[in-house]
């Protein structure tokens, strides 16, 4: 794996890592195998205490090491992994991910076709423990405002065809630099509040509101352990991290009539929330209010494209039983 001089590379691929030296060993291996090695690796270490980052250091390093000493979550990870980068596309890459050999020359021909408008790309993920079968090639979106993998648990061989997507997932995403920078609030280009889940969800509404394309290009291949960090954090985090996670989206980016359609599964995802956290999560969760409402206006007026327009055109009406909730 070589590592391009600042403000050469095209593409800059960032791993956000806490406590996974392992894994994230076999994945930045996997990199050093790419047929195409002009890109930058930037390790975002969120203070491992496992050796992660004594390990990128003394074996990897053309790899850049960014050392945050606390574990700030997987959103600002990849905050402070883009604040580094030179790349003018930016992926975002899972620590518990294997790239395929080819990924990152399937990559840079997407980046080399991108139209004026084309702005994420969905490489395709499929299970490292059963790699015929399909992970995610992108979110669905639903009116209730919940997000699911798309083709997930399918066979690879239903999940071949390139398509236009609603947004892709940031286990193993590509994001055009200047979109970003575009769409970024105060809170960062992935909202450091979010700490993990739904982030992804939330800056590709944030890329469509403003006028950005979405694509799955299954060429582009990587192996995941599903939920192969979440798992570390206990029981029901990720089901709460979605929940609250969802409504925040939601009042970002979402129209009047969609937070009315959503009202329902809203109100049973807070009854679940004080039932496990108690009811002072409800005064924190009003606190935060001010801010999102700030981040809303903001959102709006910075939009291209009508709100009702984004969801008439992506949001399902009933659950396809063949995608998991996240």
């Amino acid at each position: 794996m070589r590592s391009s001089q600042p403000g050469n590379a095209d593409i800059s691929i960032i791993i956000v890592n806490w406590n996974a030296r392992d894994g994230l060993a076999a994945c930045l291996r996997a990199l050093s195998r790419q047929t195409d090695p002009a890109f930058e690796t930037i390790v975002v270490d969120h203070g491992s205490t496992d050796g992660s980052a004594e390990m990128v250091a003394s074996d990897f390093p053309a790899v850049r090491l960014v050392q945050t000493g606390a574990n700030l979550g997987f959103a600002e990870g990849c905050n402070r992994g883009i604040a580094v980068s030179s790349g003018a596309w930016v992926f975002l890459l899972n620590n518990d991910a294997i790239a395929d050999e080819g990924l990152v020359a399937a990559l840079r021909a997407r980046v080399r076709k991108a139209g004026p408008h084309d702005g994420m790309y969905q490489a395709r993920i499929l299970f490292i423990q059963e790699p015929d079968r399909t992970n995610s090639t992108g979110l669905v979106l639903f009116r209730d405002g919940k997000a699911r993998d798309r083709d997930f648990d399918k066979p690879r061989a239903q999940s071949e065809q390139e398509d236009e997507i609603f947004c892709p997932t940031a286990g193993a995403a590509l994001y055009r630099r200047s979109m970003l920078d575009e769409v970024r609030l105060a809170s960062g280009w992935l909202d450091r509040s979010f700490f993990m889940y739904a982030e992804d969800l939330d800056l590709g509404w944030r890329c469509r509101l403003a006028g950005w394309r979405a694509y799955y290009a299954p060429e582009a291949v990587v192996h995941h352990t599903f939920q192969g960090s979440s798992r570390r954090h206990g029981p029901n985090f990720v089901e709460l991290q979605c929940m609250k996670n969802r409504v925040r989206t939601l009042l970002r980016n979402a129209s009047p009539w969609f937070l009315l359609c959503s009202l329902p599964t809203t109100l049973l995802d807070t009854a679940k929330l004080v039932r496990w956290k108690g009811p002072g999560i409800l005064g924190r969760a009003a606190r935060d209010v001010p801010a999102i409402l700030r981040e809303r206006r903001e959102i709006a007026r910075r939009a291209k494209v009508d709100q009702a327009r984004i969801e008439a055109a992506w949001a399902f009406s009933r659950r396809d039983p063949r995608v998991r909730s996240r």
